[in-house]
């Protein structure tokens, strides 16, 4: 088991990213209810998948899942491999969908505030 520091080393880039996608869903949450813009909502999603993605990252212990499944479970190597490869695909497949929800956000905001040019 890892100790404290450590451990708050190792997922510091996670614990930031849930500071970052907890302030966004509270901007999109304010964007919805004052204004009820549709990109508040794809915001909400936006920040939901990553908070959801974090969290399971930091539950699983994912930088050290291979060592615990060699060492605790006695599962064979390329088991593992297999183990953690489907798990990383599966991850990299939710976060490129989080990123075409917020390509799609940032397009409503710019067709939703674009002012017109004055020639």
């Amino acid at each position: 088991m890892l100790n404290q520091s450590t451990f708050f080393l190792i997922y510091l880039g996670n614990i930031l990213g849930i500071i970052f996608y907890t302030i966004i869903l509270i901007f999109a949450i304010f964007i919805y209810k004052r204004n009820s813009y549709k990109y508040g909502i794809t915001l909400f999603v936006y920040s939901i998948i990553f908070l959801a993605l974090n969290i399971i990252w930091i539950s699983i212990q994912g930088a050290d899942l291979a060592n615990r499944l060699v060492e605790e479970s006695g599962l064979p190597g390329m088991t593992v491999s297999l183990i953690i490869l489907t798990l990383d695909l599966t991850f990299k497949i939710i976060n490129a969908i989080g990123m075409i929800i917020l390509i799609v956000s940032i397009y409503l905001i710019y067709k939703t505030h674009r002012k017109d040019k004055i020639e």
